[in-house]
């Protein structure tokens, strides 16, 4: 159950947050009627926004949060406890079975030797044969008991070793489960991150594409300016009726094409409020673009950044998990079918190939990060160039 709703946030690279229609305030209602959303009165967003909107109000995040919450209130130990009290319980009734009806069955043959030993024949009379029947029918009866109770204490006995089998599980699955619970917590930050990067590469591409946007309108405004020359120059006879068509038909596409590259920034400003939990309305306004700082760009440090890159890195998380699964399968087969058996030398492989397959994760991780990396100093320089040309 906890899978699923990280399969979920696994998938959120592109927007997919549903939010509930507006009140009349303009913000999104939780189920319980009350606002889920806060959103800026002046509809503006900044770059360093992003991140705590999205972690604070994206839909799907919290929803997965919720069911870790309720994973994580799961009691093993009380479960735990419980089967304990069981078995003791069961072990008392097991002493008590035995015990009981050995005793009773001890007694009744000591008062039949005691009876034997009562017995007297006197002027053809026979004294105490009333109290050796009944102790014989009680002998009887006891032994009978006895080989029941011994029945029973075979069944309980059984029912006993299934239920220390079953406490060793619930112990074993504690454990399962606090690793599911510790890779689902992994799970959710690494689908936060994500989606905060992907809103913070819609920002970016919004930003982009507005440019694009005031380039293709001062063509428009030349196009425009132009259709207005030919049409006067048509009605002056100047130009053929086909140079009026064309000049007409440029300025159309041109428009088409702005109007399509509106609707384009529109649905990106949705699909931006959607990944932030606002209503989708289309309509925002981006303050900036983020700019890096020199203070950032000098406390950059190759072998410190990799290192917690690497321990934030839910890849490697993953990688070093199938590492330690892959053992716990080998000495699993090695305990439960022995060293020479085909199972063993399966799992065995298997780990080997894990441990393969693990180092070439890592390496491939500090493959990527050393070219983002070396990507930066060119990036900044380019930056700087078009500064002091702008200049």
């Amino acid at each position: 159950a906890l899978c699923l709703p990280c399969s979920a946030l696994l998938s959120l690279s592109a927007p997919a947050a549903a939010v509930r229609a507006p009140n009349d305030s303009g913000q999104p209602q939780s189920s319980t009627g009350n606002t889920s959303v806060t959103i800026p009165s002046d509809g503006t967003l900044s770059f360093d926004q992003i991140g705590p909107r999205v972690k604070a109000n994206n839909l799907t995040l919290k929803a997965a949060q919720e069911s870790l919450k309720s994973a994580e209130a799961m009691d093993w130990d009380e479960a735990i406890d419980e089967m304990e009290d069981a078995i003791d319980a069961m072990e008392l009734q097991l002493d008590m079975l035995l015990t009981g009806s050995s005793g009773q069955l001890i007694a009744a043959e000591k008062a039949l030797a005691d009876s034997l030993s009562k017995i007297e024949i006197s002027n053809n009379k026979i004294s105490g044969l009333d109290e050796l029947i009944e102790n014989v029918v009680a002998v009887s009866s006891l032994t009978a008991l006895s080989e029941y109770s011994k029945m029973q204490a075979a069944s309980l006995e059984t029912s006993l070793e299934s239920m220390e089998d079953q406490l060793d599980d619930l112990k074993d699955q504690k454990e399962d489960y606090q690793k599911t619970l510790e890779d689902t917590a992994r799970q959710i930050d690494y689908a936060a991150a994500q989606t905060i990067a992907g809103a913070e590469s819609l920002y970016l591409t919004i930003l982009s594409t507005q440019l694009q946007l005031e380039a293709l309108q001062e063509t428009m405004e030349s196009t425009q300016r132009s259709l207005q020359e030919v049409e006067l120059r048509y009605e002056l006879g100047q130009v053929s009726q086909l140079t009026l068509l064309q000049a007409q038909s440029g300025y159309d596409s041109l428009k088409a094409s702005m109007d399509s590259l509106e609707n384009t920034i529109s649905t990106l400003y949705s699909s931006l409020q959607s990944l932030m939990g606002d209503v989708p309305t289309g309509r925002l306004t981006l303050t900036s673009t983020p700019y890096v700082t020199q203070g950032q760009l000098a406390a950059i440090s190759y072998t410190s950044d990799l290192e917690k890159a690497k321990e934030n890195s839910y890849t490697l998380y993953a990688s070093a998990r199938s590492v330690e699964d892959a053992k716990q399968a080998m000495d699993d087969a090695r305990r439960e079918e022995g060293k020479n058996s085909y199972q063993y030398k399966m799992a065995e492989y298997t780990y080997q190939s894990t441990l393969y397959q693990n180092d070439a994760t890592i390496a491939e991780f500090e493959l990527s990060f050393q070219s983002l990396y070396k990507a930066l100093a060119p990036a900044q320089a380019a930056l700087s160039a078009k500064e002091s040309a702008l200049a």
